[in-house]
């Protein structure tokens, strides 16, 4: 007998066949497992999928769209480890109460003018930004295989932002993919581990003094392996060498005006809480503060753009490094609250985000 499940929202009251719909997603998505075990654990996980975005549809909660991706048949616990590794440096010192926010902790990678910390010394920023249709980003990328799960998330989110805002300053016609095995494998000394956890901030400290070489050079596995010094330390190879990051210097986190300045100039990586499954399962619409869940951040995505949707709700744009069937494609929107008094904000003691100066485009050695 066929297993089914309820389906619908309000009224709808239709049953999911979910042998016939695992069937489906195992053909869309190419899926294969190579033992009955694997099998019936995948298909476990597909209907919990199942069951929680049907119940994200019927309560009524969310205002933005969810439905299946590729990820459907991993089962939670699995995708918490393997998607979810960024880390605050400063969490513990800095973070006093979180109130269902989603975007936490800023990390900002600057171009040569410091963005003002005083709020008169404030630049009004562009009603909108989109460095996606600017073309300053690289392919979506995704994290994770099918064979090798890997929490690199925080190492693409601050490539994107070192190879985007290279693009971004220097003018060249397109974007040049930089390596995120070189951070995953070569930035321990800094704080990073690897596939298991990392920060955007621990990644630039490395870049600055070692500088990173391009995808090309030294392509993506999805797993940790050993620096492989030959090719890092070959000034022939390195899109940025030591001394292009000037400085790093620090921001207000809690400060949406001074964010979008930031967003402004370029790509800027942030780390949120994504265990939620009304993000895990996001298709599309704008996801509102209320439905972020409160806990502490745990994933390193990239804000890359901000508007205001007809009905006047403020969001950012944020490219996500879980492939483009997640989402719009690989990137969502998300409510932009800022600090205004009796919304969602931020709650942040001695609270500072980071980003940094450089000079790095002087030679065509970079191309």
């Amino acid at each position: 007998m066929a297993q089914t499940i309820a389906r619908g929202s309000g009224r709808d009251d239709q049953l999911v066949d979910i042998d016939q719909a695992f069937q489906d997603f195992m053909r869309d998505y190419s899926k294969k497992y190579e033992t009955d075990e694997q099998y019936q654990v995948a298909k476990a996980a597909f209907s919990q999928s199942v069951r929680e975005i049907e119940e994200l549809r019927a309560n009524g909660d969310i205002t933005h769209e969810v439905g299946l991706n590729e990820y459907a048949d991993v089962p939670p616990e699995v995708f918490d480890k393997a998607f979810q590794s960024a880390t605050d440096p400063q969490l513990k010192e800095n973070l006093r109460s979180v109130n269902a926010t989603c975007t936490i902790t800023l990390l900002l990678f600057h171009g040569s003018k410091k963005i003002p910390s005083d709020p008169q010394d404030e630049i009004a920023a562009p009603p909108s930004v989109d460095w996606e249709a600017a073309g300053a980003l690289a392919p979506v990328r995704k994290q994770s295989t099918s064979r090798n799960k890997c929490g690199s998330c925080y190492a693409i989110s601050a490539t994107v932002v070192l190879e985007s805002r290279f693009k971004i300053q220097s003018g060249i016609a397109k974007v040049v993919p930089f390596s995120v095995q070189q951070i995953l494998d070569c930035s321990g000394a800094y704080g990073n581990d690897g596939c298991r956890k990392g920060a955007p901030l621990w990644s630039y400290l490395y870049a600055k003094d070692h500088g990173i070489v391009r995808a090309s050079s030294y392509p993506y596995e999805a797993k940790a392996g050993a620096c492989k010094e030959s090719v890092t330390k070959d000034s022939n190879l390195k899109c940025l060498k030591y001394g292009d990051i000037d400085a790093f210097y620090g921001v207000p986190a809690a400060n949406e005006a001074l964010m979008m300045q930031a967003v402004a100039t370029g790509p800027v990586a942030v780390i949120l809480y994504s265990y939620a499954p009304s993000f895990r399962h996001y298709k599309g619409g704008i996801i509102t503060a209320k439905t972020c869940g409160v806990s502490n951040p745990n994933h390193a995505v990239t804000i890359v753009g901000y508007n205001t949707s007809s009905d006047g709700t403020r969001y950012w744009k944020i490219l996500n490094s879980w492939g483009k069937s997640w989402g719009l494609k690989g990137f969502a929107y998300i409510e932009r609250t800022g600090n205004e008094p009796g919304k969602f904000q931020w709650k942040l003691r001695r609270g500072r985000a980071h980003y940094c100066s450089c000079s790095y485009y002087r030679e065509s050695r970079h191309m």
